[in-house]
């Protein structure tokens, strides 16, 4: 018996070994992630406040799908999350330009994070050095722009921010990719919401449920809304009207508190956005109706 007994404990202690060793041997390949060279900031820079950075980044995701991407800016000791963003990439990996604009802090330390589905990790680095004198750079103005809201037949529905310029249904087919705006009216906690919104959003109030045609669209442009500033007021008229550049559109984002969509941007409300494309910009309500026939009507304010 006492033999017995002896030789199931070594039989075992034998076989966690091998699973253990296994183990050990069979080790993940981790995610790479690095900045492309040529037309981008590189590192230690000098650029003066409001002046553009352009970064390009490169991951793959090693032997697992690539699933976020974090950008943050460390600055004066502060860590600002510019971008948080869940993917879902198998292949071919990630390949993506951003665009921000020089803060008036000395240095700034720019970090990219990317994670797969196995939560493996890399990160990399760039510095970038206050600069003399300031860059900001001009912007356009569209002062009265009006948008249908979604059962509108009479005004068009979808805009171009960067223009100004707004389609129909029946005239979009061609410019999908250039639609950064759709607005709409729903009930939200019991309130009815004048809403901004964009084609790319697919947050639990789904912009197709009120544009369904945007399901067809092979290009579905998102657009970032500051909610934090609208919701508290942050930026007011007089700001508003005396901004002759892009500094207040620059510094009025914030973009810790935004998505693509904005509730309750009611008549008087300023909103801070940003493009998919990198453009800041600042919209003020002129108008807002509250039903679904209704429109909106635009003041703009976007960088050239």
């Amino acid at each position: 018996m006492s033999c017995k007994h002896a030789i199931i404990p070594i039989a075992f202690i034998f076989l966690l070994t091998v699973i253990s060793c296994s183990k050990e041997n069979a080790t993940n390949v981790a995610p790479k992630i690095l900045l492309k060279s040529g037309a981008y900031t590189v590192n230690d820079e000098f650029v003066p406040v409001g002046g553009k950075l352009t970064f390009g980044i490169t991951a793959t995701g090693g032997d697992a799908v690539i699933t976020n991407l974090k950008i943050q800016r460390i600055a004066d000791g502060v860590v600002t999350t510019e971008l948080d963003q869940g993917l879902y990439i198998k292949d071919g990996g990630l390949s993506r330009d951003y665009t921000a604009y020089k803060s008036a802090a000395t240095k700034e330390v720019w970090r990219f994070f990317v994670m797969n589905s196995n939560r493996d990790s890399a990160t990399t680095t760039i510095s970038v050095n206050l600069g003399e004198g300031s860059a900001y750079g001009e912007i356009l103005h569209y002062p009265s722009v009006k948008v249908g809201m979604q059962g509108n037949t009479s005004l068009p529905n979808f805009l171009d921010l960067h223009s100004g310029i707004l389609y129909r249904s029946s005239d979009v087919a061609g410019h999908e990719g250039d639609i950064d705006f759709v607005g709409f009216v729903y009930t939200t906690s019991g309130i009815l919401s004048s809403t901004f919104c964009c084609p790319g959003y697919t947050g639990s109030s789904s912009v197709t449920g009120h544009y369904p045609e945007i399901l067809s669209w092979n290009t579905c442009r998102l657009t970032a809304y500051d909610y934090g500033a609208s919701d508290n007021n942050l930026v007011s008229a007089e700001k508003f009207d005396s901004a002759q550049n892009d500094s207040l559109l620059v510094l009025s984002f914030n973009p810790q508190s935004v998505s693509g969509l904005c509730k309750y941007c009611n008549t008087g409300k300023i909103v801070p956005f940003k493009t998919e494309d990198g453009k800041f910009g600042l919209i003020r309500v002129v108008h807002a109706d509250l039903f679904d026939a209704g429109y909106m009507e635009l003041d703009i304010k976007i960088q050239k």
